[in-house]
């Protein structure tokens, strides 16, 4: 099938209107576009397509078409229709391993967040340990600036009273 043509596929719903169709338009080699329409259940309202991600779910991913009011059981009229087929047992197998892979991932990710977390907060201490380093620092190198002011004052003193000294001696 080129990718500019059109495939119509139509699936009888058993428990709806008769001039329901599943229509599915290939866009391109690379992606498709699923087109669902006119789908209705018993209850005459149009069935929404969802993927079983359930766990515990035979063929998760699986897309099929239910009734609206699912959620309400007083309401609902029990409307259920498979889009795609049974998946085999090595696909099964497949998707599952995926998905333990990919909890195993969010473990890791999990763990990486929270030492992430953890590594950052350690730094706004540290930040703020350094910061207050720093202003000590400032403090101690001001008190240097003073005492070496004061010692040089000392020592311009002493040179004083030791020329006064010396002058006095030869006078």
């Amino acid at each position: 099938m080129s990718s500019s043509q059109n495939s119509n596929l139509s699936v009888k719903n058993p428990y709806g209107s008769i001039g329901n169709s599943f229509k599915m338009k290939r866009e391109n080699s690379s992606e498709f576009e699923y087109r669902f329409s006119g789908i209705k259940c018993k209850c005459d309202i149009e069935s929404p397509c969802q993927e079983a991600w359930k766990e515990g779910t035979l063929d998760p991913g699986r897309r099929f078409f239910g009734c609206s009011r699912y959620k309400d059981p007083s309401k609902r009229c029990n409307f259920f229709l498979w889009v795609d087929p049974p998946y085999s047992e090595r696909a099964r197998d497949v998707i599952k391993g995926l998905k333990m892979k990919i909890m195993k991932k969010d473990e890791e990710i999990h763990k990486g967040v929270v030492e992430y977390n953890f590594v950052e907060k350690k730094m706004l201490v540290l930040h703020e340990q350094c910061k207050s380093l720093e202003k000590k620092n400032d403090e101690l190198v001001q008190l240097l600036q003073k005492k070496k002011r004061k010692v040089f004052k000392y020592k311009f003193l002493f040179m004083l009273v030791l020329v006064w000294f010396v002058m006095k001696l030869f006078n």
